[in-house]
């Protein structure tokens, strides 16, 4: 393509078919001639080499989060001022662009507490469902330092309401509120009418039953649920 006339850094990606980081690239190996106009925008003047259209290059999550480094070292970058196809690429690979500088250890100089760390779930969270592999690896830190898990780390951001309990205990009031005759009680009552399986109980309480007798068969034993046929004599 030859130059005519002087044009600007995007018009000429836009003639050439390319993103504005090709464009860029191009204008620091020396493929064209350029100069800085008054408002700092590069203007370009004239074409000194032709280049070469290749395939399109391949990109993958590492090479994106290796771009938004290159992009944003040293300075600060807002999500409006990336280039539209680096735009683009942070939300297919990362979710968003600022999970991809989470990614990149662009924002790792930061203190974060509680409260902070749970407006950014909510932020993080707000517009689209993240699975937890999703999630940049540094908030998944975070998030089972805080709160244990990234799901109760959800639910206590206000982001997921769980339907089962209205207020959950902590381990150590859990550990307070049950003692064996309520266990009994419950697992009476969780086990009438129907044989369950350790398996198919709350993980909670599945442990609270193991702490205070040792296994889930022994807790039937003393509720009245199983019994014992070797301590009948056999005729």
């Amino acid at each position: 393509m030859k130059i005519s006339r002087p044009i600007s850094l995007s018009e000429y990606a836009q003639r050439q078919g390319i993103d504005y980081q090709t464009a860029w690239r191009h204008l620091q190996k020396g493929c064209v001639k350029a100069r800085k106009g008054k408002d700092g925008s590069w203007i370009l003047t004239k074409q000194i080499r032709t280049v070469r259209k290749g395939r399109p290059q391949v990109w993958n999550k590492q090479k994106v989060i290796r771009e938004v480094y290159r992009l944003c070292k040293g300075r600060y970058i807002r999500a409006v001022d990336f280039p539209s196809s680096l735009y683009k690429l942070c939300k297919k690979y990362c979710g968003s662009v600022r999970a991809a500088k989470w990614e990149a250890k662009i924002l790792h100089g930061r203190s974060w507490p509680k409260d902070k760390f749970l407006k950014c779930v909510r932020q993080f969270c707000a517009h689209r469902y993240r699975e937890e592999k999703n999630w940049p690896a540094s908030m998944r830190r975070l998030s089972k330092l805080y709160c244990g898990s990234v799901r109760k780390a959800k639910w206590e951001a206000g982001v997921i309401m769980d339907a089962r309990k209205e207020i959950r205990l902590p381990q150590e009031d859990a550990k307070l509120y049950w003692n064996k005759r309520k266990i009994l009680k419950w697992l009476s009552d969780y086990c009438r009418g129907n044989y369950r399986k350790p398996a198919y109980m709350p993980g909670h309480m599945r442990s609270i039953i193991v702490r205070h007798f040792g296994t889930v068969r022994s807790a039937k034993h003393e509720a009245g649920i199983l019994k014992d046929v070797r301590n009948f004599k056999r005729t």
